[in-house]
């Protein structure tokens, strides 16, 4: 009858086994490569089965990777982060520290202590390994320039600024490395002062003269004591010199056909060259900076070319009707050359205006035609 009894309990009978729940496992993400001073992000990943839920972190500097807690990593954590209701931490960001707490030398590493749980509060099993290296921080540099003209012969003034977040700036060395078409560039010192708000970088300048036109690199590589390099690097499509361009003249120009009345001694005048190398005013700040050249030229009545003015060679030319007779037609002319571009310009006589790269907007030669009052 028993026998009987138990079996019915087992025919019909309904049991519900619990299933087990495996512990989670979770790995550390971490950059390719971490920095003394760097800013690093570490990301707690749970495997495929558990979903996160609450961490809590530990940072310890060491002095390098698999050193006993004891021996070589600080017995203080440097930063925690523990979780609350709005930020489970799943991933923490932090600047590594330059130095070690209590053990006397440089980080070498960072060790990580890490309790993760997931959403159903298990401790997680940490898969990876909890201590990762710190490599020497490589100096950070940059490369600024400046010029009046990227033309060959006009000089490319570079700026490079420098520092080293863990090593002292004072330690790092530059290199300066110039490519391009020709070696017969010049590179100079160039003074440059330190900018006093920012102590913990340095300025060195340099100024390079290309000499033929086509496409030129200058590197700058910063190396610190720990011979940990960085590099900076500019590139400049240099031009042939052009010609220069009357920008400005006074009296204004009659139309074609027209006179311009003067009665009393007039000033005319050319306040203004554009030029790669040779503007008027003339650039001061550097060597390879000329001035234009002028030249003046008058047609008296009767005359069949433009006679030069002797002596006139400077921007401005003073004309005095007096020595002509009211009612006579003169011309009065000015022309303009560069190192590049001498005189005589390469248009007729006859031409009232000239521009050697035939464009309206750069012209060489300006003509007035003056009516003595």
């Amino acid at each position: 009858m028993r026998a009987v009894l138990a079996a019915g309990v087992l025919l019909t009978g309904c049991f519900y086994i619990d299933p087990i729940i495996p512990r989670p496992r979770v790995s550390i993400d971490r950059p390719q490569a971490i920095y003394r001073g760097g800013s690093v992000t570490l990301t707690a990943r749970f495997d495929s089965d558990s979903k996160p839920g609450q961490n809590q972190w530990a940072l310890y500097s060491c002095l390098a990777v698999d050193s006993p807690p004891r021996d070589g990593c600080d017995q203080t954590s440097f930063i925690s982060f523990r979780p609350d209701e709005v930020t489970p931490y799943d991933a923490v960001t932090f600047m590594v520290p330059l130095m070690t707490k209590d053990k006397g030398g440089k980080t070498g590493a960072i060790r990580v202590e890490l309790v993760a749980r997931s959403d159903r509060g298990a401790i997680a099993l940490l898969e990876s390994n909890n201590e990762f290296p710190v490599a020497d921080a490589p100096p950070d540099v940059d490369l600024a320039a400046q010029s009046h003209s990227l033309a060959a012969g006009a000089p490319i003034d570079l700026v490079a600024t420098y520092g080293d977040v863990d090593d002292d700036v004072d330690g790092v060395a530059l290199t300066w490395t110039v490519s391009g078409p020709s070696s017969n560039y010049t590179l100079e010192d160039l003074a440059i002062p330190d900018d006093p708000g920012d102590p913990s970088h340095r300025k060195v300048g340099k100024r390079l003269t290309p000499d033929i036109p086509g496409t030129w690199a200058v590197e700058v590589t910063a190396t610190d004591p720990e011979m940990t390099a960085n590099r900076a690097s500019r590139t400049f499509t240099v031009l042939a010199d052009r010609p220069p361009c009357l920008a400005q003249w006074s009296p204004v120009v009659p139309p074609a056909g027209a006179t311009l009345p003067v009665s009393a001694r007039t000033l005319f005048q050319v306040p203004l060259v554009d030029d790669d190398l040779d503007a008027y005013p003339p650039i001061t700040d550097a060597s390879q900076f000329g001035t234009t050249a002028f030249a003046w030229s008058i047609l008296p009545p009767g005359a069949t070319e433009h006679q030069p003015v002797p002596g006139a060679n400077l921007n401005r030319f003073a004309f005095d009707p007096a020595s002509f007779t009211p009612g006579d037609i003169v011309e009065l002319r000015v022309e303009i050359a560069d190192r590049s571009h001498a005189l005589p310009l390469p248009c007729d006589d006859t031409a009232a205006t000239c521009s050697i790269a035939s464009s309206a907007s750069c012209l060489q030669r300006q003509t007035w035609r003056v009516e003595v009052r």
